[in-house]
């Protein structure tokens, strides 16, 4: 599962409604399916998990049952132009609006589960809510490990944090608006998600 924070609203997306256009709803596919949900933040972690060899299939004509079983949701049902250009979204506020990702999370029990927004996991792990968490997915490991990932041009570090519950492997990354992140130490990333992904992709 690809879980980012809200549902973006650009500023295309704002004239089109200004103007009252209403766009053709899109046919049902899968995550990597260039042909539909042509967004920014789609499009970058899709070249993610290409420059990380989880993904090599974008066509539908080539896909397999790997690439179609990966998903995008978001854990509010809110749409801003960016994720602090209404209001800064707080751990606290991730929190109070699980309802509908907890629902989902018990609807769909993905074996794996990349959160893009370091806050998203912190929220998962919340003791407000961990008791329905664990009840969806089994224990929790315990407290995430953090990888740290060093630009070796910038000396920039950025996180990866990576835990489970039950038998579903949660990864945290930095979202794809996260200030100063290039896809070139993106890339780094591979070194902790694919190891995960693949051990998920080899379960029976």
């Amino acid at each position: 599962m690809i879980c980012g924070i809200n549902f973006g609203y650009s500023a295309y997306d704002e004239k089109l409604d200004d103007s009252g256009i209403t766009l053709t709803k899109e046919q049902k596919s899968y995550f990597s399916d260039t042909t539909v949900n042509n967004t920014k933040f789609r499009n970058r972690i899709l070249n993610w998990l290409k420059s990380w060899d989880i993904i090599s299939s974008d066509s539908s004509k080539r896909e397999h049952s790997f690439e179609r079983s990966f998903f995008q949701t978001n854990w509010l049902m809110t749409q801003t132009n960016s994720v602090s250009s209404d209001k800064k979204i707080s751990v606290n506020y991730l929190v109070q609006e699980a309802d509908s990702i907890l629902g989902l999370l018990a609807s769909r029990k993905p074996q794996a589960i990349l959160f893009f927004g370091m806050d998203l996991i912190e929220a998962l792990n919340d003791i407000s809510i961990r008791d329905q968490v664990e009840a969806i997915f089994g224990s929790r490991s315990g407290n995430a490990i953090i990888h740290r990932i060093q630009d070796i041009n910038t000396g920039r570090c950025f996180r990866v944090l990576t835990q489970s519950f039950g038998c579903t492997q949660i990864i945290g990354l930095p979202h794809p608006q996260a200030r100063g992140l290039s896809d070139e130490q993106a890339k780094e990333f591979g070194s902790v998600v694919k190891p995960i992904i693949v051990g998920v992709k080899n379960l029976p």
